[in-house]
């Protein structure tokens, strides 16, 4: 019987897709790479998950584990042509709500995790896609968002994840008290399994929160902020900054929101029951820094700036290439001047909006996809940001993942006998290599010219 046929009898016809219609699952959010799978298969509930995956490791075909594709380093990307896309979206159930606990299926777009639960708790990791981005995704590539600095990433917010291994196993994992088997899955992307379910941490909603809007004629003073603050032992729950090329993209866009074109914005949150005291503090130090605050009535306009400035790239260039290194906050500032510098190097457009309290930074690169030399360019830029985080203690990946964008920093960030590790873990798992092959270690002869400038050095 063919494969096609035995999974239809599984799911039903109309959850196989094998039509051209396939080729919408041969991309995520890094656009820059592009596949197509043999088949997508979308099951309806954890029992049809489990008949797909065992029969498609019976029949030892490579399993590519989907949520809402919004990953931004390609990892849901079929680069083989011959692997069959499982997509979890339709695995979107509140199982269990009790006390601080959420129990969802991987398929829950992650603001949905807030609005199931009650009005007095919150979901807290909330990553700039968190409109249409999975809990099974988030959890795959250990997701922060804006809220990282006070809550933690995903990792943070993860009681108990349920999985099905490339064996067909189903397995629990939970915290013990000698080790943390949940921690080898968050962050894996898909290699090791797939998750099936996860009981969440939920925290209570404080009762007070303040923002504070600054605006600063020189990155440098802004970043000299940043460290301030921490120095002077304030933990703001959201710490953004944004760049004037990223002020630049928002007010051409519908995202507009009336932000003076200045060379860095912060935008910082403050909860709890020192608000106010920390406020006061905060102000002081912003303007010992030489940032002047924006006193506004209503906050959200600029929050929703940042949260779509990803998008409101679009009014600047049809593509660019997101990185999320992450560094020192004390390094912040040379790292932000050294990126203008790359900038102009390599004559690109590079936009910096973050998560600055946790120094996670996100430059966009952009390039223009009909032009090939102009891609080029946006990834030699995008090596030599990386290089310079790494050399100077950075991380080359802070939330986003390695996936086929960050193959080659695997081995510039990592000694030899880490990597060793890590691979064995994964060949441990999954001998036959079936789950997301060609991804974090890469190992595929890919013809596509934009891979092999990704995974090669110039």
């Amino acid at each position: 019987m063919l494969l096609r046929e035995e999974l239809s009898k599984i799911v039903g016809n109309e959850w196989v897709i094998s039509s051209d219609e396939k080729k919408l699952y041969g991309f995520d959010g890094l656009t820059a790479v592009k596949g197509e799978p043999e088949l997508v298969v979308l099951p309806g509930s954890e029992e049809e998950v489990i008949k797909v995956i065992r029969l498609l490791v019976s029949r030892k075909r490579k399993v590519i584990i989907r949520g809402s594709g919004t990953s931004l380093s390609g990892a849901t990307v079929p680069l083989n042509g011959d692997e069959v896309v499982v997509g979890l979206s339709r695995i979107n159930k509140v199982y269990r709500l009790e006390g601080l606990e959420i129990e969802v299926g991987p398929g829950i777009i992650n603001a949905m995790v807030t609005k199931n639960a009650p009005p007095n708790l919150f979901y807290a990791p909330d990553p700039a896609s968190y409109q249409v981005s999975s809990i099974g995704g988030n959890i795959s590539h250990d997701s922060g968002g804006i809220h990282v600095v006070k809550y933690g990433p995903t990792f943070n917010s993860i009681i108990k994840i349920k999985v099905i291994l490339p064996n067909g196993a189903v397995e629990d994992f939970r915290p013990s008290p000698l080790f943390n088997p949940t921690s080898i899955f968050i962050g894996a992307e898909g290699t090791l399994g797939a998750v099936l379910r996860a009981r969440l941490r939920l925290f209570i909603r404080p009762k007070e929160k303040k923002s504070v809007i600054a605006t600063f004629n020189s990155l440098r003073d802004a970043a000299n902020a940043i460290v301030d603050i921490f120095r002077h032992g304030i933990v703001p729950s959201a710490l953004e900054m944004m760049d004037r090329y990223s002020i630049i993209a928002i007010e051409k866009s519908r995202y507009k929101a009336g932000i003076p074109e200045v060379e860095a914005l912060l935008l910082i949150e403050l909860d709890g029951s020192q608000v106010f005291e920390e406020e006061s503090k905060v102000k002081s130090l912003i303007a010992s820094n030489g940032g002047e605050i924006i006193n506004v009535k209503d906050d959200s306009k600029y929050w929703n700036a940042r949260k779509g400035a990803f998008p409101a790239m679009g009014s600047i260039s049809p593509a660019y290439i997101t990185l999320d290194c992450n560094v020192l906050r004390s390094n912040l500032a040379d790292t932000l001047e050294k990126i203008r510098e790359i900038a102009r190097k390599y004559n690109v457009y590079i936009a910096n909006v973050f998560h600055a309290g946790d120094g996670n930074l996100h430059p966009l690169i952009s390039y223009h996809p009909d032009d090939f030399y102009s891609f080029y360019r946006a990834v030699r830029a995008s090596d030599e940001i990386e290089k310079m985080v790494i050399e100077n203690g950075g991380v080359p990946s802070g939330e986003h993942g390695i996936g086929i964008e960050k193959v080659k920093y695997i081995e510039k960030y990592y000694d030899a006998d880490s990597i060793e590790v890590m691979r064995r873990l994964k060949h441990n798992f999954d001998p036959e290599g079936l789950f997301n092959p060609c991804k974090i270690f890469g190992g595929c002869n890919i013809n596509s010219k934009e891979l092999k400038v990704l995974w090669e050095w110039d």
